[in-house]
């Protein structure tokens, strides 16, 4: 436990980090200034004293006189506060929310543990949307790769469906579900240089697994094959033939009926 609460606070977000050093910077260059200027110390005690009553330490070592001088060390106790408070803050709303995503992840991969089979499908966009459906008639457990939220809100999970909404490829998630238990992997995602990075990810711990990709590309279907795909889909291919197919019915019919 402890380590994994290590792990949540140094994955705080960089912004808030940079926030706090720069709030920082600021209140401490303002407490030496006005220590030097206000306070008429030297360039060591300005730092000594801006410390101490940052921290709300208080010494007694320097007792503001003046009324500029109580302000100035009233405004620099209270920054000194306000910060402490911003930066605590920070701390917990980010490690509560990290937890909360850690427990979620946790329950999700318990569910993917006690499906019998399943399906992974990497990509919720238009093509995955289509191929959701066909295995969701099927009845078929489906695990669902998106990164985009908001492709997956109209999702309802259930005990047939688990919904991780990251990349495919990140922390090697996709390499612990191709297992035993997945009866293929399904890419179909928009890009060639994605669809191949979760192919070789796959193939790379798991060179049982059956895959299937999408290439948008006719050019990069011999590298996903390369890569380890088993079966290679062009929508553009099956489209292009089905429309030929559907403009060619009207001739074929013609020359049936005059035969």
């Amino acid at each position: 436990m402890r380590k994994i609460t290590f792990k949540l606070l140094t994955k705080l977000p960089t912004k808030y980090v940079t926030t706090g050093i720069l709030l920082i910077m600021l209140l401490f260059a303002y407490g030496i200034i006005g220590s030097h200027f206000i306070m008429g110390l030297n360039l060591i005690d300005s730092i000594y004293y801006s410390v101490v009553t940052m921290a709300t330490v208080g010494y007694g070592d320097y007792i503001p006189v003046t009324g500029i001088q109580k302000i100035f060390a009233t405004t620099l106790a209270l920054g000194g506060v306000g910060l402490l408070a911003y930066v605590f803050n920070v701390i917990l709303t980010n490690f509560q929310e990290r937890m909360g995503e850690y427990s979620k992840g946790a329950r999700k991969m318990r569910t993917i543990k006690n499906m019998d089979s399943y399906y992974v499908l990497c990509g919720y966009g238009r093509v995955g949307k289509v191929v959701f459906q066909e295995l969701n008639q099927r009845k078929h457990n489906v695990i669902i790769f998106e990164k985009d939220e908001k492709e997956t809100e109209s999702l309802v999970e259930d005990e047939s469906v688990v919904i991780i909404n990251k990349d495919a490829t990140e922390d090697d998630l996709i390499a612990k579900v191709a297992g035993e238990k997945c009866r293929s992997v399904i890419i179909s995602t928009g890009s060639d240089v994605t669809n191949l990075f979760i192919v070789l990810t796959i193939r790379e711990t798991n060179p049982n697994a059956w895959i299937v990709s999408r290439a948008s590309k006719l050019d990069n279907i011999a590298r996903l094959r390369k890569a380890g795909a088993d079966k290679i889909v062009s929508p553009e291919i099956i489209g292009g033939k089905d429309l030929y197919l559907e403009s060619a019915k009207p001739h074929l019919l013609r020359l049936t009926v005059q035969h």
